[in-house]
């Protein structure tokens, strides 16, 4: 139907768009501290003790890998000739949120009145009563009171890549450090872990935060 002629036609038509379309919301914070930008350097993604026999982490390490590429890095064969180790920690915690309701009812029923007023007779000379009728509307508010639980998902990412060149045989050199949180509905890490890395890989060099979303179906599991 065609309906975009007039005012009317224009509210008929704002009514007739589709949703808005669902995001994955994060925050972002990044840390650089290279000496120049690490193009053509070599990287080695390694994982952290509880991630050897994570086949989830070599999924990630995969698409982090792919990701680095893309800014300029380069895979390397050995990880001992690799001028960045790479990690990343990852995880998902949960928590509970009450949430106070309130229940809304009629407190005051409809109804129709009958009143009784005076009028004055010229032809009689005098005051007669007569009644009229009103209908009076329900009234509606508070009733009481319920509580409705959400329970939210906060999933996490860390990721760090160490200078080996400026380390020491006894400390790593911290060269880069990224961090994206985000909350959401939904109850694990892999199912948005393609959105988070996105994310921070989307101003890979920017440091500071960043409050930043990407299309859920664009990314989502």
């Amino acid at each position: 139907m065609h309906c975009c002629g007039h005012r009317a036609g224009s509210l008929c038509c704002r009514a007739a768009l589709p949703p808005e379309p669902q995001k994955v919301v994060a925050h972002v914070v990044r840390f650089p501290d290279f000496t120049a930008y690490p193009e053509n350097a070599s990287f080695a993604a390694v994982p952290l003790e509880h991630q050897t026999a994570s086949a989830a982490f070599n999924q990630y390490r995969r698409e982090i890998s792919e990701l680095l590429v893309v800014q300029g890095l380069v895979s390397a064969n050995d990880e001992a000739e690799a001028d960045f180790l790479v990690t990343l920690d990852y995880g998902l915690r949960f928590r509970d949120e009450t949430e106070l309701v309130e229940e809304y009812g009629v407190i005051v029923s409809s109804q129709w009145a009958t009143f009784t007023e005076t009028h004055y007779n010229n032809y009689a000379g005098l005051y007669e009563p007569y009644e009229t009728t009103e209908y009076i509307p329900s009234v509606t508010d508070v009733k009481g009171y319920h509580t409705e639980t959400n329970t939210w998902y906060d999933r996490y990412l860390v990721l760090r890549m160490f200078d080996r060149v400026r380390s020491t045989p006894e400390t790593l050199y911290p060269a880069y450090e990224g961090t994206v949180t985000s909350s959401g509905s939904t109850p694990s890490f892999v199912g948005v872990s393609t959105c988070l890395f996105r994310m921070l890989f989307r101003n890979f060099m920017r440091q500071g935060t960043e409050d930043t979303s990407i299309l859920s179906e664009t990314c989502m599991r």
